[in-house]
């Protein structure tokens, strides 16, 4: 069996097509916006960045880990499950990163996060991570 436009299409009852197909756009778009924003981190400099999110969420601080790595003044790593490096405290910038805003994972390491004093930036479209980050400020 050849797959075919058609036949992917003949299955899918979803936009998940549509979606792919407009992910280089997506991407040419977000680097665009990262090209024209200036971040100022409050309670910079950092000792070392996390960024935590799981799948699609996660993707995002993969590919900005790797654009920046070159120029970057401190370490930058992606976690991906619950818990965050030992080495995570008052001098990390931890971002985390989950579209809904209920991923258990992101909001345990948010959680770890916050324990140990960490600067934390929240990226979600809701959810208890936006709940969080608005009673945290």
């Amino acid at each position: 069996m050849r797959i075919t436009r058609l036949l992917l299409t003949s299955y899918s009852t979803s936009t998940m097509q549509q979606l792919i197909e407009a992910f280089p756009q997506q991407l040419k778009e977000a680097l665009e916006i990262g090209r024209s924003t200036k971040l100022n981190a409050p309670g910079g400099p950092y000792a070392n960045v996390v960024v935590t999110g799981l799948g699609g969420s996660g993707i995002g601080g993969r590919i900005a880990a790797q654009l920046v790595a070159a120029e970057a003044t401190c370490p930058i790593e992606v976690y991906s499950n619950y818990y965050l490096p030992a080495y995570v405290g008052k001098n990390s910038l931890v971002i985390a990163c989950s579209y809904s805003g209920n991923t258990e994972e992101t909001i345990a390491a948010m959680e770890q996060a916050l324990a140990k004093g960490a600067r934390v930036c929240v990226i979600t479209s809701g959810g208890k991570m936006l709940e969080m980050a608005r009673e945290k400020g």
